[in-house]
């Protein structure tokens, strides 16, 4: 999307011979019509929001109903999300903020320690 104008296109791999030949064309075509919509081009990536209440990633306060808890997320090797949440009531605030950070700190330890042909 640039200035409010979408434009999209399907690149059937049999059209083009193969995935290869789908994936240049639809790159020519991206190119293409990223300039005719005079949208400048760039290799950047664009990431998606940050929400964290906790201000680091993976972690944030939240409230269920009437409970409070600190979540934390990761995700696995497999490129599964992983969650788990400590109950602000039960462990206290700082005790719950501990526990979360040292769940995600484990959890992607796992992740990066995970050989590459062991799935989950």
């Amino acid at each position: 999307m640039w200035q409010d104008q979408r434009r999209s296109k399907f690149f059937s791999d049999r059209k083009y011979g193969d995935r290869l030949g789908a994936l240049t064309a639809a790159l020519a075509w991206r190119d293409a019509t990223e300039k005719d919509l005079g949208k400048p081009r760039t290799e950047r990536q664009v990431v998606g929001i940050f929400y964290s209440t906790s201000e680091e990633p993976g972690i944030r306060r939240v409230r269920e109903g009437h409970t409070d808890y600190y979540q934390a997320t990761w995700a696995t090797y497999a490129g599964k999300q992983r969650r788990t949440k400590y109950s602000i009531a039960k462990h206290g605030e700082a005790k719950a903020l501990q526990l979360a950070r040292k769940a995600r700190e484990q959890g992607e330890r796992e992740r990066w320690q995970t050989p590459a042909h062991i799935e989950e």
